[in-house]
């Protein structure tokens, strides 16, 4: 199982790439704690430390939209340098503001900054994984050790921040994040094959330029709309479980459970994304997503039957993680047969935002419906969401079936016919296609 990772770390440049985006990754997981104990200690207020934490959260996603339009146009290495340093410049000016008191608004402006300005390290790894040269049918695993390198710092980066925390109180984690951030956009962006890396020609526009509601009906029937909003929705039914995942815990008198849940949530997604890229599957990205998405709300649903006893939801919490990672390993897989040329960048970070914006929400929601109907109402409310996304990929398996002409969303002319907007038709994506079927990937 472990020989096709063996295989692609064999590639040239891949284990100096793994390693920055290691990096760049580790100030995400680091500073959610950092920046929400930062501010508890200078206002006394959890709400506003939420607050803040939230905007730094909102600024990361849409940071990553910024970065992916910026990375197709300009290439990755003035991007990710200029973001990184910006990161740490607002993250000083964060810790500055929070020690001088200064207005709550102004310091969530600056917390959105310093999120915007972590660089899109784990982003530009995965476009760089799309030219580099290996076999086709190394390069699903080369997803799958991306998403699961990713997830191993999401669990490295909570626990390197709490460390921090005892030793030396939150302004070292906030500053050891800032000096993260900075040093792997930097040593991203030195990379030879980065460097080496260049934006694909921007196709030519259009004679005449398609109407506002040709362009709105080319991107609605492209697959990339697909991808973002099933992306958004699977977002939102993981936010409702952050919440619901601890409300039924604390209901039941057993508050030290949730962090038990959410490590084995954890060790799923990760053994989950091995197994995946160690023997990736046969059928088609439509099918795998559609069974996926439905073993999700399945297992959701069934927590809910649970929330009385929360301990019972170990093995199911553990199967949330194992199926998550091959759902989205087969998100970000199946963008290069979708992205428009030139436009990979940003078709990735957009669904990357799309879950992150969904994730915010749903938390936010699952708060309000606790209150009113108490946890199970999170987790019928997930299981519905998620197969509705199952449904919507299902019903919309024609869009994810041919490599994308440009779309006009990702800044380049419309769908189908380059004068007129009107959007190419395609066939279906239930059978494996010449490009992206499971002996062509």
């Amino acid at each position: 199982m472990f020989r096709p990772y063996l295989r692609v770390l064999r590639t040239p440049s891949v284990p100096v790439l793994l390693t920055a985006g290691f990096l760049g990754a580790l100030p995400i997981g680091m500073l959610s704690l950092g920046v929400l104990m930062l501010v508890r200690s200078g206002t006394g207020s959890f709400a506003a430390a939420g607050l803040v934490t939230g905007s730094l959260s909102a600024g990361n996603a849409l940071g990553l939209l910024a970065q992916g339009q910026l990375i197709d146009r300009a290439g990755q290495t003035r991007v990710l340098v200029g973001f990184g340093l910006g990161c740490v410049a607002a993250l000083a000016a964060l810790t500055a503001l929070v020690h001088a008191n200064a207005p709550l608004p102004l310091v969530c402006l600056c917390a959105g900054l310093a999120g915007a300005g972590i660089p899109a390290t784990t982003s530009s790894l995965r476009v760089l994984l799309a030219d580099l040269p290996m076999p086709p049918e190394s390069r699903t695993t080369a997803y799958a050790l991306v998403a699961t390198q990713f997830q191993v710092a999401m669990v490295t980066g909570p626990l390197l921040a709490s460390a921090l925390l005892l030793l030396a109180g939150p302004e070292a984690v906030v500053w050891s994040a800032a000096g993260l951030a900075g040093m792997a956009g930097v040593v991203f962006a030195m990379t030879a094959a980065s460097r080496r890396w260049q934006p694909a020609p921007r196709p030519q526009a259009p004679a005449r330029a398609p109407s506002p509601s040709r362009t709105w009906r080319s991107w609605r029937g492209s697959g990339l709309a697909t991808v973002v909003v099933t992306n958004a929705g699977g977002g939102f039914a993981n936010g409702l479980l952050t919440v619901g995942v601890p409300a039924a815990c604390v209901a039941a008198g057993s508050p030290a459970l949730a962090g038990l849940l959410f490590s084995a949530s954890s060790l799923g997604d990760l053994g989950g994304g091995v197994v995946y890229g160690g023997r990736p599957s046969r059928l088609p990205y439509a099918r795998q997503l559609v069974l996926g998405r439905l073993v999700l709300g399945a297992a959701i649903g069934l927590q809910g039957l649970l929330v009385q006893a929360p301990v019972g939801m170990l093995p199911l919490m553990f199967l949330v993680g194992a199926v998550n990672a091959p759902v989205a390993i087969a998100s970000s897989a199946v963008l290069d047969d979708l992205a428009p040329p030139g436009a990979l960048a940003r078709a990735y970070t957009t669904t990357v935002a799309a879950s992150l914006l969904g994730a915010a929400a749903g938390s936010a929601a699952g708060g309000a419906l606790e209150r009113l109907w108490g946890p199970w109402s999170l987790y019928v409310l997930g299981c519905v969401l998620m197969t509705a996304t199952a449904v919507v990929t299902w019903l919309r398996r024609r869009t994810l079936a041919d490599p994308a002409t440009v779309d006009p969303a990702l800044g380049g002319p419309a769908l189908g016919d380059p004068a007129t907007g009107d959007p190419a038709p395609r066939r279906s994506s239930w059978r494996p296609n010449r490009r992206s079927g499971p002996r062509a990937r």
